[in-house]
Parts: C-alpha cells; sequence; structure tokens
C-alpha cells in the first residue's frame, strides 16, 4: 500500500482565505502593515491515525479602520472555514475552537480579531 502523505494545511487555508476576503492573507504580516490583511498560521495538531490529521489553525484578522472592520474580516473568513471548507478538497470536517475574540496588537495597538479551528484532513497519495 503507498505511504499516504498529509497536506500543507497553511498553504491550503491561505489559498482558501485569499478567495474569501479582500484583505491581504498570509503567515505573516507584511512590512509596512497592510490597512486589512488576515494571517492565519499552524498552531497545533497532529495525525490521529496514517490517513487523518487534526490540524489546529488560528486566524488573526486586523484593520487600520478600527475594530469594526477587522471584525467584519473575521466575520466573513469564519463564515467560509465553516460553512465553505468543502471546496478545499481534503478537509473532512470544521470545528471552532474559539470564535472571534478582540485581541488588539499588543505593540500598536491595533484592532484585531483572532479565532481558531481545528480541521480534519485526510491525507493524500
Amino acid at each position: 500500500m503507498p505511504a499516504v502523505e498529509f497536506p500543507d494545511v497553511e498553504a491550503m487555508c491561505l489559498a482558501f482565505a485569499k478567495t474569501k476576503t479582500t484583505a491581504t492573507v498570509g503567515t505573516k504580516v507584511k512590512t509596512p502593515r497592510p490597512s486589512r490583511y488576515a494571517r492565519i498560521w499552524r498552531t497545533g495538531g497532529g495525525a490521529v491515525n496514517r490517513v487523518l490529521e487534526r490540524v489546529q489553525i488560528t486566524l488573526t484578522c486586523g484593520a487600520v479602520a478600527g475594530s469594526v472592520e477587522a471584525l467584519a474580516i473575521a466575520r466573513d473568513l469564519r463564515g467560509a472555514f465553516l460553512n465553505e471548507y468543502t471546496q478545499m478538497p481534503l478537509v473532512r470536517g470544521v470545528e471552532e475552537v474559539s470564535g472571534p475574540h478582540y485581541d488588539p496588537d499588543p505593540d500598536t495597538a491595533e484592532s484585531r480579531y483572532s479565532m481558531t479551528f481545528i480541521l480534519m484532513v485526510r491525507g493524500k497519495r
């Protein structure tokens, strides 16, 4: 039986999120800071067995315009991850660990909202 390889879930989530928001999306916040952004990165998880992996993904959404705009980005992406995840072919389910919560940048006090999801991901052959 061929070996099963787990996909790069960060890359998969970035590509997915870029189709769901007009904000700048990446694993890091660019310098200079974009006026609207979503940072998405893997913050944990591991294999359930040799074909399934539970991956924890955290999203932080920010906007120079303030908390209303930052929350709007977070709400759009939350809806996409919860309702449209089947557009990511290897994702079998999404569970919200923490919904959008106010998380201002500690260095700049810029408005941000963060949230965390667990994705059940199937390996590929």
